[in-house]
């Protein structure tokens, strides 16, 4: 029996010439459609770089913003976190706050479709007091990579830093009709 490393280096492989033994027409598809959101997609790493350099006292509520893609995969992440208040109401005499901290993500995934990009909105939000206390959304779109216009770029960064609303920022998003 191999070493773990010689044995993962293996499985790696062998995915690799799986993928890479798929379908010709869809990898010429994903491709084009990587080609055609690179333009979009630059535009969103230069204002998430420039959001994380101001410092925290001007991107309040955010305490922060980045994203990651590895080379590669067909998915581009974007994300944020903040806290936020959550007033609720017990009995008509009682307020009770709880301080919720809050994740935003948002995904565009290249899809194998000419010209469509899926986007996922996600939004977690759990209790300071109770780890349990746990509020999800989850919103899917798909949307033609023509339509991503450069002013969505700063919608998506609003609401990343918890400047907008899930409805307003799905307001802006173009949908495929």
């Amino acid at each position: 029996m191999g070493h773990w490393i010689d044995e993962a280096e293996k499985r790696q492989k062998d995915k690799n010439v799986y993928f890479e033994s798929g379908n010709k027409e869809e990898n010429v598809v994903i491709n084009e459609n990587h080609l055609k959101i690179t333009p979009f997609i630059s535009q969103l790493n230069e204002l998430t770089k420039r959001v994380s350099n101001l410092s925290p006292e001007e991107r309040k509520p955010s305490i922060e913003v980045g994203q990651t893609h590895l080379e590669g995969d067909l998915r581009y992440e974007y994300y944020g976190s903040a806290f936020r208040v959550i007033d609720s109401k017990f009995l008509l005499l009682f307020h009770k706050k709880k301080n919720y901290l809050f994740w935003r993500r948002i995904y565009f995934t290249v899809t194998d479709t000419p010209d469509l990009i899926k986007i996922t909105l996600y939004e977690k939000g759990t209790s300071d007091q109770n780890q349990e206390d746990i509020i999800k959304k989850k919103y899917k779109f798909i949307t033609n990579i023509h339509s991503l216009q450069s002013s969505l770029n700063y919608s998506i960064i609003d609401w990343l830093v918890f400047k907008i609303s899930n409805s307003e920022l799905k307001h802006h998003l173009p949908s495929v009709k």
